[in-house]
């Protein structure tokens, strides 16, 4: 049996790489497995994902979604670019990203500009 010298710096230097490693895999898979869900919804294109502006309980109408999304001039409905954070506290998608179709979420709250 071979007895090796394991340097505590050099394995928790390892550990910290691993775990950024793990951190930035897992990352950018939610965010890909969001792109697809969109994308295989026949949401997005050019313009981007609209959505009717009385869509309730969704993160594309809600006031603490951090998404691109812009209002009709009629106000009927919102065109959405991309994903968006989670910006809500109470909701167990905070600080995650999450796409505009995402929902029902019972912590939902309209957005300011729609009432």
């Amino acid at each position: 049996m071979r007895n090796t010298d394991i340097d505590r710096r050099d394995l928790l230097r390892a550990a910290v790489v691993a775990g950024a490693g793990v951190a930035f895999v897992s990352t950018a898979l939610a965010e890909s497995s969001a792109e697809e869900h969109m994308g295989a919804l026949g949401h997005g294109g050019d313009d981007g994902y609209v959505v009717s502006a009385s869509l309730t309980q969704h993160c594309a109408t809600c006031d603490n979604w951090g998404g691109q999304r812009r209002i009709s001039a009629d106000g009927t409905t919102i065109t959405v670019t991309g994903l968006g954070w989670c910006n809500n506290r109470e909701s167990r998608n905070f600080r995650r990203m999450t796409s505009p179709d995402h929902g029902p979420m019972k912590v939902w709250r309209k957005w300011g500009v729609l009432n």
